[in-house]
């Protein structure tokens, strides 16, 4: 089965069938998730009433799962501006999440950088900067892309149960994420547990420079973080599905889909 899809006068083909799947599967009762900030895991537990617990392998006729988790910090995500800011719409009001124009690109970060960040950087800090970026978007012909997908290097394995506690992600500058919005992208995806620095002393500058319009008013744009991109799947165009259900928060877990296009 194939679908064609038109976009900027262009007709594009794409299999249904043979969606990539970039999410990080969540695990529950077990440690081998990645963590930021907290170190719990996902739990589960089954729902008990008058004496039963509805557990099928306790005897009961069906599952009935209770979960608790970190929605930031534990697995794959996407957020909305009502993560930083009250009058941010929720998970539950974005629209247009299937079939996105999207370019995939793979870039190492720098241990230095002359762009702007809003707190001082260290010299041990990896930063995405807005040249790199620039560098693997500029060429992208009539596809115009409402979303970015960053996979970052070295792509370890790893990624999928890393403690961001220890190991310190790479974040953007705040030039890239400045020119990653005048290009008109509203969906960043990325590897990492955040598009800022681990600790900016609680300023999550980057997050208000892509959630803001250009009126400092809240948008509708979304980030997903911590997924996890083979390297079998190459740099360039796709179109993305945003899965996630409708929560009333500012974020919830997701599955993001990519699908190659010709």
């Amino acid at each position: 089965m194939k679908i064609s899809i038109s976009h900027n006068n262009k007709i594009y083909t794409v299999n249904p069938k043979k969606g990539i799947d970039i999410s990080i599967s969540v695990k529950f009762n077990d440690n081998q998730n990645p963590k930021f900030y907290d170190e719990s895991y996902p739990k589960k537990e089954y729902y008990s009433y008058n004496n039963i617990e509805y557990s099928i392998g306790k005897g009961a006729g069906c599952n009935v799962p209770l979960i608790y988790m970190n929605i930031h910090c534990s697995g794959t995500h996407t957020e909305t501006a009502n993560h930083i800011f009250k009058n941010g719409p929720c998970i539950s009001e974005i629209k247009n999440i299937n079939y996105i124009p999207s370019k995939l690109i793979s870039i190492e970060p720098e241990f230095s950088s002359n762009e702007n960040y809003h707190v001082d950087l260290k010299k041990n800090d990896k930063i995405i900067t807005k040249e790199q970026i620039k560098s693997k978007v500029h060429h992208i012909d009539d596809f115009t892309i409402d979303a970015l997908i960053i996979r970052t290097l070295p792509n370890i394995k790893g990624k999928i149960t890393k403690n961001y506690n220890d190991n310190h992600h790479a974040f953007l500058s705040n030039d890239a994420i400045k020119y990653i919005k005048e290009i008109g992208v509203k969906h960043i995806v990325i590897d990492t547990p955040s598009i800022d620095k681990y600790n900016d002393d609680g300023k999550l500058g980057n997050h208000k420079i892509f959630f803001t319009d250009n009126k400092n008013i809240p948008n509708y744009n979304t980030i997903t973080e911590l997924v996890f991109i083979p390297d079998k799947y190459k740099d360039g165009k796709y179109l993305l599905n945003l899965g996630f259900p409708r929560f009333h928060l500012d974020a919830a877990p997701s599955r993001p889909i990519i699908y190659s296009i010709k």
